[in-house]
């Protein structure tokens, strides 16, 4: 499997397609370890590197539904789940995560949040219903390269997805259903769990 990751992460650099970080997929592997999920929610597929990191720590018989709104990553990302043998255990779900989401139904344990950050507070209200109570929901890049906790001025490109991602984190941090914590690790990763 570290073959196909590696390769994968080669890939992704070369040609500028994010992925989580290296702190990062040390942390979910270790928390994913704890939890002991069974069924996961990825929004935001990419190329499938973090869903096939995630793979690795189902339980026996679980699943992975990951969402992707665009084709060529779509593409991709069954090129790679195929090549890491993860077919039957990984669905890739084409399209706008906030049209699709409300389409879901049943747990998931793990909900990890990954794709466009302006976007995360539209997401929050699915991801709610649909992680189990107790279950953990994990929001990657919440900081934003520093700019979502700083005072300083944002650049206009950037100011819609930081004001975004400011509100997503109040909500997170005052919601009376979950239970949040920041952790400046990579990008910075929210924790929340379903009380």
């Amino acid at each position: 499997m570290d073959k196909i990751l590696n390769e994968i992460k080669t890939y992704a650099h070369q040609n500028k397609v994010p992925i989580i970080l290296d702190d990062t997929v040390n942390l979910l592997d270790v928390l994913l370890r704890l939890v002991k999920p069974k069924n996961i929610l990825e929004i935001g597929t990419a190329i499938g590197y973090s869903a096939i990191i995630m793979a690795q720590t189902l339980c026996d018989g679980g699943r992975i539904d990951t969402i992707e709104i665009n084709p060529d990553m779509v593409d991709k990302a069954w090129v790679n789940i195929e090549d890491a043998g993860l077919k039957k255990v990984i669905r890739v779900l084409e399209g706008d995560a906030v049209e699709i989401l409300p389409n879901l139904n049943g747990e998931y344990d793990v909900i990890f949040v990954d794709a466009a950050k302006s976007k995360y507070i539209e997401f929050l209200p699915q991801c709610i219903r649909l992680v189990k109570e107790n279950g953990l929901i994990i929001s990657d890049n919440v900081l934003y390269k520093g700019m979502t906790k700083g005072s300083e001025c944002v650049r206009h490109k950037q100011r819609t997805a930081v004001t975004q991602l400011r509100e997503y984190l109040k909500s997170l941090e005052e919601h009376t259903q979950l239970k949040t914590t920041l952790i400046p690790i990579g990008d910075g990763l929210a924790l929340s769990i379903k009380i």
